[in-house]
């Protein structure tokens, strides 16, 4: 992957930028005491929380791609694995007992299962990177095909939530996370989508 992300300078450091952004409006949003449901924002603490630690973590990984300790982004991002499910657990068992917190505006399920899915898949990504993968004495790291069938899952996501017409016929199929949000709010999770995607494409290609 390190090789991968080195060798197209340009496309990493767009990444890293757009990551920035990202992690800015997310910061922002959580700043905010109420976001106001007029301004098409959705007040998920919890939500914008794992998206602000997502983009950290994808940033860690994209400006020091030689340097991070493959050993510990697979702790970190394990970790992250594990409360996000444990969190989408909690929300399911809201949901299906018809509770609504009011500090998470209602969130919805889809949110972390989002989470979840993006941390469960950069982990995926990361299994078999290490000082040995290349020496034989290691994981032969991930297969290419599932790593890729996963990178366009979520560049199909992405292209999604770029259509407004499509974004608010989600919530009525499946409740996707800010699937009702203006363009701006959207943003962080479309810089996420094509950000994990090309994460995992440098993941199949190293």
């Amino acid at each position: 992957m390190a090789v991968f992300v080195e060798q197209y300078g340009v496309v990493r450091w767009v990444a890293v930028i757009a990551f920035c952004l990202a992690a800015a409006l997310v910061a922002a949003r959580l700043g905010t005491a109420r976001p106001d449901p007029c301004a098409g924002l959705r007040a998920d603490r919890e939500s914008d929380a794992a998206h602000l630690v997502m983009c950290l973590v994808m940033l860690g990984m994209l400006v020091f791609p030689t340097v991070a300790d493959p050993h510990a982004m697979r702790g970190v991002l394990t970790a992250m694995v594990v409360v996000y499910t444990l969190m989408l657990g909690d929300r399911m068992l809201r949901w299906r007992s018809g509770i609504s917190d009011p500090d998470t505006g209602g969130g919805t399920v889809g949110a972390f299962a989002y989470h979840a899915l993006g941390a469960a898949a950069m982990l995926y990504a990361m299994s078999g990177h290490g000082p040995h993968e290349h020496g034989g004495h290691g994981p032969a790291g991930p297969a290419p095909g599932p790593v890729l069938m996963l990178a366009a899952l979520f560049a199909a996501d992405a292209a999604v939530m770029a259509v407004p017409a499509l974004r608010h016929r989600l919530p009525r199929v499946f409740p996707h996370p800010m699937g009702m949000a203006g363009s701006l709010a959207v943003l962080p999770h479309l810089v996420m989508d094509l950000g994990t995607a090309y994460m995992l494409v440098a993941a199949a290609a190293g």
